[in-house]
């Protein structure tokens, strides 16, 4: 039993994948990368890159998290490959998961798998299609202003809901609607009321 533990230790140590060959499994279910024009330009244990003029295509063994992922870099600017699948088929992208394994059969068919998605999905961003980029880039821009305005509304849910509890409809007004993207059935009924009931107190 503690050898098998030991086993299992050594297999979740972070410090050597080396027995998970995955350099040489990403070259062989990659190989279209190649036929892109695309040259490795650096193999670790975790990580192989390529590189083609002045695009970049990292896939990668998780160091801590084990996921198989992938990100292709554009003139600087990297788009992971879950943003690519995204931007391509927002309904492939509701199922998409990144593959997460710690055994060197499960680096195999989640690399395999990766290179069907990248095959499908990534073709516009390897080549550097400057429309599709404009998209990726407005999706992280939504993204960002969509995470800003839930941060937002954690911190004003909870007030607005107290000035509407005291009555302090003008309050509530303003509270409201400043997330009022982000409101409930029952906020926006809320927030309707207190409209009227704060012009009402005018």
């Amino acid at each position: 039993f503690k050898e098998q533990l030991l086993d299992t230790a050594e297999l979740m140590d972070m410090a050597d994948r080396s027995h998970f060959n995955l350099e040489k499994k990403v070259r062989e279910a990659f190989v279209f990368l190649s036929n892109l024009g695309f040259s490795e330009i650096e193999s670790l244990p975790t990580l192989v890159r390529y590189q083609n003029g002045g695009i970049e295509v990292d896939i990668y063994h998780g160091r801590q998290s084990y996921e198989i992922g992938a990100g292709i870099s554009v003139f600087g600017a990297r788009y992971s490959i879950s943003e690519i699948i995204q931007a391509s088929d927002p309904e492939m992208f509701k199922q998409f998961r990144y593959a997460m394994t710690t055994t060197p059969e499960g680096v195999t068919s989640a690399l395999e798998e990766l290179s069907l998605l990248m095959n499908r999905y990534a073709n516009t961003a390897l080549e550097g299609d400057q429309k599709f980029i404009m998209v990726l880039e407005k999706q992280r821009k939504q993204w960002s202003e969509d995470y800003a305005l839930d941060v937002l509304a954690k911190q004003l849910r909870p007030k607005a809901s107290e000035a509407f509890r005291q009555k302090d409809y003008s309050t509530a007004t303003d509270l409201y609607s400043r997330i009022r993207k982000c409101l409930s059935t029952a906020e926006l009924k809320k927030l309707d009321f207190s409209i009227k009931h704060s012009k009402t107190a005018q």
